[in-house]
């Protein structure tokens, strides 16, 4: 153990036996901490390996990241720009130029999921 000399041993000893094993376990936790920065976790090449599948995709359109199945059929403005890697500011400029089509819920505008895909992949212009 670190830290713990015979002056702080002397010191401690004056007082309650609680606070010597609090300094004493957190001293024990720092170590710790001390061990996982130097070293961080790495989890393990076959838990990728043993995935499960991912569901056949039929007549739904691919998500224009990474070709999988969408998980949402309408995004925010927000979900949108973390979907495909647009600035907010952009996503606007696409709105307002017709290029990408909304829908208006209540006060929420979203954008549909197949609008995104053909904006992506370059499909011309998106209808609504």
């Amino acid at each position: 153990m670190r830290g713990l000399g015979q002056f702080q041993i002397g010191q401690m000893k004056q007082r309650d036996a609680r606070i010597f094993a609090l300094c004493q376990h957190l001293r024990s936790a720092i170590d710790i901490l001390e061990q996982i920065a130097s070293h961080p976790y790495q989890p393990p090449h076959a838990a990728a390996a043993s995935a499960p599948p991912l569901p056949a995709t039929g007549s739904r359109p691919l998500d224009a990241v990474n070709g999988t199945p969408p998980s949402k059929i309408a995004y925010t403005i927000k979900e949108a720009t973390a979907a495909i890697g647009l600035s907010r500011s952009m996503i606007y400029k696409l709105m307002a130029s017709g290029e990408l089509q909304t829908i208006r819920i209540g006060q929420r505008r979203l954008i549909r999921a197949e609008a995104l895909n053909r904006l992506v992949t370059g499909s011309g212009q998106v209808s609504s």
